[in-house]
């Protein structure tokens, strides 16, 4: 009974001290996120510079165009130069990080997953990242007794990361680097275009 008592006291340890580093990773991947919106800036600046020249060739192709017309056709072309650029920009910082980096971003959106998964079994399909990688990110978030399977993504599909569902085929997630690069466009396109593009926010 006493070495019954050990081993459970020793499990709650290794749970815990999983439980910690899990919490370690979250923060630095957050951090890393942050930096991600602060690279952009940069490059959002070149952008714009670009951006001028642009608009001046559309503005003279628009002049052409109805004059009612002109002012949302403007706006629209605008609106999505902008989106493109922001997206470009980060896509652009994400694609220079060492495959560490990347894993630390994939687990971040792996822990904010876990509540949908809680108390599930389930199975994982990996693409661009080391197989047995990928599953232990998935044991240290998930735990280890709950990953059934990590396997290589079928031919055809195409993306950085890894879609987890879960046994009873409930719950779907897609913790890969595009979904990743839409959270921080859903999150912070206002800011960043605001900051960036003279004010301007894309509608």
């Amino acid at each position: 009974m006493e070495e019954l008592r050990s081993t459970e006291i020793l499990d709650r340890e290794i749970q815990e001290d999983a439980r910690k580093k899990a919490d370690r990773m979250v923060s630095d991947a957050e951090k890393e996120a942050g930096n991600i919106r602060e690279a952009v800036k940069e490059r959002i600046r070149i952008a714009q510079e670009e951006r001028k020249s642009v608009y001046a060739a559309k503005e003279a192709a628009f002049k052409a165009d109805a004059e009612a017309a002109l002012p949302l056709k403007k706006e629209r072309f605008l609106a999505a130069y902008e989106n493109d650029a922001v997206i470009n920009a980060i896509d652009d910082y994400i694609a220079a990080l060492d495959p560490a980096k990347k894993l630390d971003l994939i687990k971040q959106l792996l822990s904010k997953y876990a509540p949908a998964f809680e108390n599930k079994k389930i199975n994982a399909v990996v693409c661009g990242f080391n197989i047995n990688t990928m599953k232990k990110a998935l044991e240290e978030v998930a735990g280890k007794d709950k990953v059934l399977s990590c396997e290589e993504a079928p031919k055809g599909q195409d993306f950085e990361g890894c879609i987890i569902e879960t046994d009873d085929r409930s719950v779907k997630c897609r913790a890969t680097i595009s979904e990743l690069v839409s959270r921080i466009v859903d999150a912070d396109r206002y800011e960043l275009a605001s900051a960036l593009f003279g004010g301007r926010l894309p509608e």
